[in-house]
């Protein structure tokens, strides 16, 4: 198994599996279209966050996003 920072290129396996995961431990359906640019903007904003992916046979199985918080107190 590998572990790396997410690419651009992983935009569209990422959002499948935050579909699914959301069907599965919420029964919230997301639309496709709205998952997709929020995992976008997470790729293309470091400031925002990072996905780290884990891969076998070269095929995403897992994932975890890191968001940053801020607060002014």
């Amino acid at each position: 198994m590998k572990i790396r920072i997410a690419q651009k290129r992983d935009a569209e396996t990422i959002t499948a599996q935050n579909i699914a995961l959301a069907e599965e431990s919420e029964n919230i359906p997301l639309k496709q279209e709205t998952a997709l640019a929020g995992v976008k903007a997470l790729l293309s904003d470091e400031k925002k966050g990072f996905y780290l992916v884990a891969e076998e046979n070269k095929t995403i199985v897992g994932q975890l996003m890191i968001t940053v918080e801020w607060s002014d107190w």
